[in-house]
């Protein structure tokens, strides 16, 4: 059987592995958050770009750790514009 092969970001993913995908925009970013399969473990939600929006974001991040019981957080965004290079 023919091995396939697994990019190495992938390969850190596990069951216990919270991911947040971030869609960057000027004012207000899109959250979404899913366990290692893709589903949604809250409903995607709006943040604004200031200090109060990361803050929000890491407190959703710590409440959603502590009640899936995950340990790892893999945040991901598209490299759109020029809003990921912050």
């Amino acid at each position: 059987m023919e091995q396939k092969y697994v990019n190495p970001k992938v390969s850190r993913i596990s069951q216990d592995t919270l991911i947040v995908g971030i869609d960057v925009a000027k004012r207000n970013h899109w959250v979404r958050m899913t366990d290692y399969r893709g589903i949604d473990l809250i409903s995607p939600f709006k943040i604004n770009n200031t200090i109060d929006g990361i803050k929000m974001l890491e407190e959703k991040i710590r409440i959603i750790k502590q009640k899936e019981g995950l340990n790892n957080v893999i945040l991901g965004m598209e490299p759109s514009g020029h809003y990921w290079k912050v």
